[in-house]
């Protein structure tokens, strides 16, 4: 099941918020960074080097636990 996923960016002096949903948060990285590349018509590659984890400048974090019901 995929969990929402939130994620916190310093971007350009910018704080962006986004949400999305991911099976991992590896998951949640890559698409948010894709999301921010097409945001601002750049190559997914120049996102991906600014967030490496290489600096403090971004947090991502389970928003919702998605749990499959159980049906007796």
């Amino acid at each position: 099941m995929k969990n929402l996923w939130r994620g916190a960016f310093n971007y350009r002096q910018t704080a962006v918020v986004l949400y999305r949903y991911a099976h991992s948060k590896r998951q949640a990285w890559k698409v948010m960074c894709d999301e921010l590349a097409k945001k601002d018509g750049i190559h997914p590659s120049v996102v991906y080097s600014l967030f490496d984890g290489s600096k403090d400048n971004h947090e991502i974090s389970i928003e919702m636990e998605v749990k499959e019901n159980e049906r007796p």
